[in-house]
């Protein structure tokens, strides 16, 4: 396999030329177009690529390297630069007021941090960047072509991850150079023959598919010139491809589910048939390029059991600790950060029972929100997306003609709750990279949403005696 495609090396030497080209457009359509859909793609790209993968950011003399991140100076740009678009509907008072108290708790966690530096380097490390990405989505975009024209320029990231990935497994080389490809998490799981592309960690590649394939797909369906086919079409294979060489089991298990959902899930104005038909071509030209993928991709569910064990140190060990300290904090939780995390964790017989450190987090999203902040601001956390969630399902089900963007809400909202579900055995809401995609796509559900319907009301006042005489008052 690798001597067929061996001609495709010669492509090599165009791959930084081509995105430095890229990044200089769209820093011109940014600044001085004001391209608010180029600039939202442009900022996720900075936050994958330049903060996540390179790990690097603006010095400032006094302060650490990267204390200033570019996707920062590109959130500025976005905020002060770009006229803020009309929006269809106001954000619910209720989802406004759940998100602000969960990250408001979180960042009561982190003033409960000792030392209190390391708890707010950890706020802001973490939980500064998915902030500002859902303040940016919340303010919509200006129509909806425009969100479809982000989408289309996002999938350049897509395509990038999935050429990094293609190089790195036939090719053995690393289109991208960083020291960042010199931690565990990447190399240890190259040796196992898993891959997760720019995201590094095989987990969160697989959980970056499940979140965007639903919104590309949905895409992919409406009515558009073939050239935009072909090329989104690409973009939703570059996806598959990633999703294969992770072997991440979750996001394997989630993928499945969730294209099920997606074919036949309630969705006004495009037809069970059509979507099926779209996944089947996609899976035939995928077993066309990829012969024998579903032997490769699932080979590591044989090992399941191991995680399940609570005799060594695995996900269920872990868990039945952290829900210990979850029962002894209910309320405010340990203190914000993996630091706090550990302090707590050797104050039990952890150690003693394992001979060894417990992990650095829980390895479950929920219970590290809980464990870090208390069960409020879980609570808080899963409100706010059911809340999302369930007026997505209704508007998604809008019949056709109701002014209502149906396949986009549809897609955006298979694509968050599969998420969510991805979340459950790993850490992806307190990842510095991924995290800031996922609000980032959940404000810009939020902002299609429409307003809902207000309720009509019969006046039960009586007509006055001016009306009753068509106007004139009658004297007797």
């Amino acid at each position: 396999m690798r001597t067929v495609l061996t001609p495709l090396l010669q492509l090599q030497r165009f791959f930084i030329p081509v995105l430095f080209i890229l990044l200089i457009w769209a820093t011109w359509r940014l600044i001085v177009r004001k391209d608010l859909a180029v600039g939202l793609a442009l900022y996720a790209c900075l936050v994958v690529v330049v903060d996540g993968f390179y790990n690097t950011g603006i010095f400032i003399p006094g302060l650490e390297k990267g204390s200033i991140r570019y996707s920062e100076v590109c959130a500025l740009f976005l905020l002060l630069g770009c006229p803020r678009p009309p929006r269809s509907a106001p954000i619910p008072a209720g989802v406004k007021f759940l998100l602000g108290a969960y990250f408001f708790l979180m960042l009561s966690a982190a003033l409960r941090a000792q030392p209190l530096a390391q708890g707010l380097f950890d706020f802001r490390r973490i939980m500064m960047p998915q902030i500002l990405a859902l303040v940016l989505a919340t303010r919509g975009l200006a129509t909806l072509a425009e969100y479809r024209r982000f989408l289309r320029w996002f999938g350049v990231l897509i395509v990038l991850l999935g050429v990094f990935c293609f190089w790195d497994v036939f090719f053995d080389i690393n289109i991208l150079h960083s020291d960042m490809l010199y931690k565990p998490e990447y190399y240890h799981n190259r040796k196992l023959g898993r891959f997760g592309s720019l995201l590094l960690n095989p987990n969160l590649m697989g959980a970056f598919v499940v979140l965007l394939f639903p919104p590309v797909l949905a895409l992919l369906l409406l009515p558009q010139s073939w050239r935009l086919r072909a090329y989104l079409g690409a973009v939703f294979l570059a996806l598959l491809f990633c999703l294969v060489q992770t072997q991440s089991r979750a996001p394997l298990a989630v993928f499945a589910g969730a294209l099920v959902v997606f074919v036949a899930g309630p969705l006004g104005g495009l037809s069970r048939r059509r979507r099926l038909a779209v996944v089947l071509a996609a899976a035939a030209v995928l077993v066309m390029l990829m012969p024998g993928f579903l032997q490769h991709a699932v080979q590591r569910f044989a090992t399941l059991e191991t995680e399940q064990s609570e005799d060594e140190v695995s996900r269920a060990a872990m868990w039945l600790y952290t829900e210990r300290l979850i029962a002894q904090h209910p309320l405010l939780g340990v203190g914000f950060g993996e630091a706090q995390f550990l302090a707590a964790m050797e104050q039990t017989d952890f150690r003693e029972r394992y001979g060894r450190q417990a992990l650095d987090n829980p390895h479950n999203s929920y219970l590290q929100v809980a464990v870090y902040a208390g069960i409020p601001a879980l609570a808080l956390f899963v409100w706010a997306n059911l809340a999302v969630l369930f007026r997505s399902l209704r508007a998604a089900r809008s019949p056709a003609g109701a002014g209502v963007p149906t396949t986009e809400i549809f897609g955006l909202a298979v694509g968050l709750t599969g998420f969510l579900v991805c979340v459950y055995p790993d850490m992806h809401l307190f990842t510095a990279t991924l995290a800031p995609v996922y609000w980032l796509f959940f404000g810009l559900l939020l902002s299609l949403l429409p307003a809902p319907p207000v309720p009509f009301r019969h006046s039960t006042m009586k007509p006055s005696p001016r009306a009753r005489s068509g106007g004139h008052v009658t004297r007797s």
